[in-house]
C-alpha cells in the first residue's frame, strides 16, 4: 500500500495570502503546503482522503487519471470544496463512492444539493454515492475502520486503513480509539502550530498523543505558517517527522 501526502497545510495554506513571514517566504519546498489531503494506492486502485480547495491542483501535480473512492474526514471547505472537480473522473470511472459519517453526509447534501437535484443540464455535476461509514468496511480491497474523534465540538472521522491510522483536524481522541490504533505501523496526525488552539492539536499535544500510540512511524500534517519544516525536524522525538506535500510512503 502506498500513501502520498497530497497536501499538509491548514485552511489558509502556506504560503498564506498577503503574508510575508519567513515561512511564507521560505525557498524550502517542504514549507509550501496545500490543504491537507492524501492518496492511498493499492493493487491499481486509488482512494483519496479529503478533497479540499487545492484538489484540482493536487490531481494535476500527481497526474492522477482515475479515482476509485473518496473518504471524507469532515465537511469544512478545506476538506470538501474540491468535490466539483470530480466530473472528469466520473466520465472515466462512473459514479464515485464517498465514505463519511452522518454529519458530513448531511452537510454535503446541503452544500452540494445541485449534485442530487440539478436545476438544469449543462456542463454536468459530480456523480457521487454517499455511504455512511459506521463500522469497518472494505474499500478498494483494504479494510478501513472509522475512527470517531472530535474537532472542537464537532464529531468527525479519522480512518484506520489496515495498519495505518490517519487523523486530521482533531482536538480530542477517545481512549477507545487510542487503544485501537496503539502500536500501528504508521500514524498520521494533525499538529497545527506551537501555540494552543481550541479545535486542533498543537505540536506538543500531537507529540503527546503520538507517544501514547507508539506507532513505528508518525507523520504530522495540517501545519500553519508558524512551522518551519527544517526546524521542526530537529525538535521532534525519534520516529516522528513533519510530512510535506509530495512525500510518499510504502506501508
Amino acid at each position: 500500500m502506498k500513501i502520498t501526502f497530497l497536501g499538509t497545510g491548514t485552511s489558509d495554506g502556506v504560503p498564506m495570502v498577503a503574508c510575508g513571514c519567513r515561512v511564507c517566504r521560505s525557498r524550502d519546498r517542504r514549507d509550501n503546503r496545500t490543504r491537507t489531503s492524501a492518496m492511498i494506492e493499492h493493487e491499481g486502485k486509488r482512494i483519496i482522503i479529503d478533497t479540499g480547495i487545492d484538489f484540482r491542483a493536487q490531481m494535476l501535480r500527481h497526474r492522477v487519471n482515475r479515482i476509485d473512492a473518496i473518504m471524507l474526514t469532515h465537511p469544512h471547505a478545506d476538506h470538501v470544496f474540491g468535490l466539483d472537480e470530480l466530473r472528469q473522473y466520473n466520465r472515466i470511472a462512473g459514479t464515485i463512492p464517498i465514505y463519511a459519517n452522518r454529519y458530513t453526509i448531511g452537510e454535503i447534501h446541503t452544500r452540494f444539493g445541485y449534485f442530487f437535484n440539478p436545476p438544469q443540464r449543462g456542463g454536468g455535476v459530480s456523480d457521487i454515492d454517499l455511504i455512511e461509514m459506521k463500522r469497518p468496511m472494505q474499500v478498494c480491497g483494504l479494510t478501513v475502520t472509522p475512527l470517531p474523534v472530535r474537532h472542537g465540538i464537532l464529531d468527525i472521522l479519522g480512518f484506520q486503513i489496515e495498519d495505518t491510522a490517519y487523523i486530521t483536524d482533531a482536538s480530542f481522541i477517545p481512549e477507545t480509539v487510542l487503544k485501537k490504533i496503539r502500536g500501528c505501523s504508521v500514524l498520521v496526525l494533525n499538529a497545527l502550530r506551537y501555540r494552543k488552539h481550541p479545535t486542533h492539536f498543537n505540536i506538543a499535544q500531537a507529540v503527546a498523543i503520538a507517544e501514547q500510540v507508539k506507532a513505528k512511524h508518525t507523520y504530522f500534517v495540517h501545519m500553519t505558517h508558524d512551522v518551519m519544516h527544517r526546524e521542526l525536524v530537529r525538535e521532534l522525538p525519534r520516529g516522528m517527522a513533519p510530512a510535506y506535500d509530495g512525500l510518499s510512503l510504502t506501508v
